[in-house]
């Protein structure tokens, strides 16, 4: 019965000549990295089962991140180890915590485990009160507490006071989801040894521009791996993600200048939209800005017949009249500009 109400989640693949619904990195950093890449492979032997640890990519993440290899631990994207945590920790009918709206997965896996989740609605400004948070936590005896940071769709953020708060104040488990950490600049990472119930989570399908190749990480203190370990898949991670994971990681000069060129983008863009009238501007600390508008659905039209792709929320009330933009390149964004500008005319 949990699994009956369950949509599909769903991926336009209409005619698309620029794509700015997925928070995907426009820049594709490969070109960089292929004849490095193309060597790795071809002493690959693919009829051999792969890394099931991926030690020497959770190595690269460790050094990258500033913690021991350890505490790390990798999937298929950040997805595979949000999954991971709720069989860990959720039985069914056990709470879980999250905020609304935020990323669907958190509520779609609690459901499949049959577990119950709570989600804290935000206020008009997009912002959540953590005490709404800890108050529903503790009265649900809550297994799990899912904090998106920065927010997707909404771009907001928790700051470091406030996830404390929460910290300090609930015995859940508190899982910290940085998938946009790059574009944003602040993180908890350096908190996983003073609260053994943290998890911080990352991706390399954001800022690292490896959408393609599934790659996520989540980052704990030594007791937590050892219960989060055994849940684990063997040979999760294929050969090629972890290979063209760490060169990527070997590159970290070219991903932060690709990252400051988007930030620049999101800066551009968030001007431009708002010197166009009918339309507010929320402000994001991630590679997406977040709009809302009366007129959401000829905007929607205009660019589907432009061939633009962008992301709308229909069955989230308190998304409405809003569309999620993904920061594309210049011409991207221009191309977008112009053609919201055709409509308000």
């Amino acid at each position: 019965e949990s699994l009956r109400s369950l949509q599909p989640y769903s991926v336009q693949k209409e005619n698309i000549r620029i794509k700015l619904d997925a928070n995907e990195n426009p820049y594709n950093l490969f070109e960089e990295i292929q004849e490095d890449f193309i060597k790795k492979i071809k002493r690959v032997d693919i009829n051999r089962y792969p890394d099931t640890d991926s030690d020497e990519l959770r190595l690269k993440i460790a050094e990258h991140v500033g913690v021991k290899k350890e505490n790390v631990i990798c999937g298929n994207g950040s997805d595979e180890i949000i999954q991971m945590l709720i069989h860990a920790f959720v039985d069914k009918g056990e709470y879980v915590i999250t905020h609304r709206p935020t990323f669907s997965m958190y509520k779609s896996f609690v459901n499949v485990a049959g577990g119950n989740i709570v989600e804290i609605p935000c206020d008009q400004n997009f912002c959540v009160s953590e005490e709404e948070i800890i108050k529903e936590a503790n009265e649900k005896k809550a297994k799990i507490i899912f904090l998106c940071n920065p927010n997707n769709p909404t771009g907001t953020v928790f700051s470091r006071e406030s996830i404390r708060n929460i910290l300090q104040n609930t015995e859940s488990i508190v899982v910290v989801d940085e998938a946009y950490y790059e574009f944003f600049g602040e993180t908890v990472v350096d908190w996983i040894q003073d609260y053994e119930q943290l998890i911080v989570l990352r991706t390399l399908s954001k800022a690292f521009a490896l959408a393609g190749a599934r790659i996520g990480y989540g980052i704990a203190s030594e007791p937590f791996m050892e219960i989060l370990y055994p849940i684990k898949s063997p040979y999760n991670l294929n050969v090629f993600s972890q290979i063209i994971g760490t060169l990527y990681l070997e590159k970290s000069d070219l991903i932060q200048k690709s990252v400051e060129k988007i930030k620049g983008e999101r800066e551009y863009l968030s001007e431009k939209l708002r010197e166009i009238e009918h339309i507010e501007v929320f402000p994001s600390a991630g590679n997406f800005i977040l709009i809302r508008t009366p007129l959401f659905q000829k905007i929607m039209n205009a660019c589907k017949k432009e061939g633009i792709s962008l992301r709308s929320f229909p069955n989230e009330a308190l998304l409405q009249d809003c569309i999620r933009i993904s920061i594309g390149e210049r011409r991207e964004n221009d191309l977008l500009l112009n053609t919201i500008r055709e409509v308000v005319r």
